[in-house]
C-alpha cells in the first residue's frame, strides 16, 4: 500500500516524524517534572532537617534526651510515618527512631542527600538525608538521619507519565489522519494532471496540458510532459516526411522498372535491345539497394550498433586515404585536397573515414572546378572538429538548418541525379552523434563549409 500510494506515504512520514517529536518532548517532561519531584523532597528533608537539628544539639542531658525521643515518636505519627527519623550512636542511649526498612544501612550512609530503593519492588524508593554531629559535652558523636517516603511523588510522577502517553498516542493517530487527509487534499493536482494526460488523443496535433492552474511543484513537470508531446509532435512529422521521402526516392527507380519491362514486353526485342534494358534496370535496382543500404546503415549507426571496432588514430592519416579513395571524382574536375592540422582521436576508423568521404564527395560535387578543397582539423578542450572547405555557390540561409535531415536537398535538380539520393549528409551526422558529436554547416563569401565534432575522450 505504501509503496503505491503517495498519501499513504506522506501519512507515514508525517506520523513518524510526529512520534519522534512527541517521544523527545515526552521524554524531555517527565525528566524535567521527575528532577523537579527530587528537588522538592530534597527541599523537604532540608526543612525536616533543620526543624530537627537544633534541638538535638542543644540536648545533652539524660532527661532531655528522653524528651527528645518522645518528640521524634510524635514527629513521625503526625507524618503518618511519611517521614522518619534516626540517630545513630555506638551508645544504646543515644539511639532514637523507629525500626530501619530492609535493605537500608543507615551507618554507610555519606552525609548529604541519598536515595535507596528498597527489596519490595512494589514500593518506591526511600529519600534520605544523612548527618554527622560531633560530640558535645557527655554526648558522643551522632549520625543524624532524615528519611521521607517517595511514593506521593512517584504516584504523581506515573500519573503525568500515563496521560503523557495516551496524549501521545492519540496525537500520533489525529497526525496520521490528518496527515493522510491534507496529502490526499495535495495531491488533487496531481490527478488533475492525470486527468488532463488520460484525454490526450493519440495522433491528434497541438495537444497541450495546462498548467496555468497548477502548483508552482507541478508546472516544472507538466512543463516537461508538454516538452515531450512537442518533440513527439516533430518526431512524428519527421517520420511523415521521411516515409514521403522513402516512398518519393523508390517510387520512381520502381516507376522505370515497370515502365521500361512492359515496353520490352509489348513486342519482339532483338538481343542488344534487351541487354540495354536490363543495363538500364540494373542502374535503378543499384539505386535502390543503395537507398536500402544507407537507411540501414543509418538505422543502425544512430544506435551505435556500428561503432565497435574503435582506436586511438590520427585523423589527418584518416583524412589522406579518404582523399585518396574519392581521387577519381576529385581528377575529374581538376579539384585538389589540402589536410590543415591533426589531431588523434578514439574513433571507429570506418565511420571515420565514411562521414569524412561524404562530405568530400558533397564538396568536390558542387565546388568550382579547378579550386581547392580545405579539410580543417581542429582540437580544442572538449572536441575536436573536423571540417571540409570547397568553393561554390552560397547556400541560402533557409536551407542551411535542413540540410542533414534525411533525403533534403537544395534544388530540384538533384533530385534526379542517380548518385545522389540526399542520406550522405544524414550519414555523417548520424556517425557525428555515436562519437559524441554534432555536425555544423555555414556559407559565406563563395566558401561553403561542412563539417562534424568528435568529443574528447580516452577509451570508452
Amino acid at each position: 500500500m505504501f509503496r503505491k500510494s503517495i498519501s499513504a506515504r506522506l501519512a507515514l512520514m508525517f506520523t513518524v516524524a510526529t512520534v519522534s517529536m512527541a517521544l523527545a518532548y515526552a521524554v524531555c517532561l517527565r525528566v524535567t517534572l521527575q528532577e523537579s519531584l527530587e528537588k522538592q523532597m530534597h527541599n523537604e528533608l532540608q526543612f525536616r532537617y533543620s526543624l530537627v537539628e537544633p534541638m538535638i544539639v542543644s540536648r545533652a542531658s539524660a532527661y532531655d534526651w528522653q524528651l527528645l525521643k518522645a518528640k521524634f515518636v510524635n514527629l513521625s505519627t503526625s507524618e503518618g510515618g511519611r517521614v522518619q527519623y534516626w540517630i545513630i550512636s555506638d551508645d544504646p542511649f543515644y539511639h532514637l527512631g523507629g525500626p530501619v526498612p530492609q535493605g537500608v544501612n543507615l551507618r554507610a550512609l555519606e552525609d548529604g542527600f541519598s536515595k535507596v530503593d528498597l527489596p519490595d519492588a512494589k514500593k518506591c524508593p526511600l529519600f534520605l538525608m544523612a548527618s554527622t554531629l560531633p560530640a558535645s559535652g557527655n554526648r558522643p558523636a551522632l549520625r543524624y538521619v532524615v528519611a521521607i517516603d517517595s511514593t506521593p511523588y512517584m504516584g504523581t510522577l506515573e500519573e503525568f507519565t500515563r496521560v503523557l502517553l495516551f496524549i501521545t498516542f492519540f496525537g500520533v493517530i489525529m497526525v496520521a489522519l490528518l496527515g493522510y487527509w491534507i496529502s490526499r487534499a495535495g495531491m488533487k493536482p496531481i490527478k488533475a494532471l492525470s486527468a488532463q494526460s488520460h484525454q490526450l488523443v493519440p495522433g491528434k496535433q497541438k495537444q497541450r496540458l495546462c498548467i496555468d492552474s497548477l502548483p508552482e511543484e507541478l508546472h516544472a513537470l507538466a512543463e516537461a510532459f508538454n516538452g515531450v508531446l512537442v518533440r513527439q509532435e516533430k518526431a512524428w512529422e519527421q517520420l511523415e516526411s521521411f516515409n514521403a521521402d522513402v516512398a518519393h526516392e523508390l517510387k520512381t527507380p520502381l516507376t522505370n522498372l515497370i515502365g521500361q519491362t512492359q515496353l520490352a514486353l509489348s513486342r519482339d526485342r532483338s538481343v542488344e535491345q534487351l541487354q540495354n534494358m536490363l543495363g538500364s534496370n540494373l542502374e535503378e535496382l543499384e539505386r535502390m539497394s543503395s537507398i536500402i543500404n544507407d537507411m540501414l546503415f543509418l538505422s543502425h549507426a544512430q544506435t551505435g550498433k556500428f561503432a565497435a571496432q574503435m582506436a586511438q588514430v590520427s585523423l589527418r592519416n584518416e583524412s589522406q586515404k579518404a582523399a585518396e579513395y574519392l581521387e577519381p571524382s576529385l581528377t575529374e574536375r581538376h579539384l585538389s585536397v589540402r589536410i590543415n592540422g591533426d589531431a588523434t582521436a578514439y574513433v571507429d576508423r570506418r565511420l571515420f573515414t565514411r562521414s569524412l568521404a561524404n562530405l568530400l564527395s558533397n564538396g568536390s560535387r558542387y565546388a568550382r572546378e579547378g579550386s581547392t578543397i580545405d579539410i580543417n582539423i581542429v582540437q580544442s578542450d572538449r572536441f575536436i572538429s573536423v571540417s571540409v572547405l570547397n568553393e561554390g555557390a552560397e547556400i541560402e540561409s533557409y536551407h542551411l538548418e535542413r540540410l542533414f535531415e534525411r533525403f533534403y536537398r537544395v534544388d530540384g535538380s538533384r533530385t534526379q541525379s542517380s548518385s545522389n539520393h540526399g542520406l550522405g549528409l544524414s550519414i555523417v551526422k548520424a556517425i557525428a552523434q555515436v562519437h559524441g558529436g554534432d555536425v555544423f554547416v555555414n556559407s559565406r563569401d563563395g566558401v561553403n563549409t561542412f563539417g562534424f565534432t568528435l568529443a574528447v575522450a580516452e577509451k570508452r
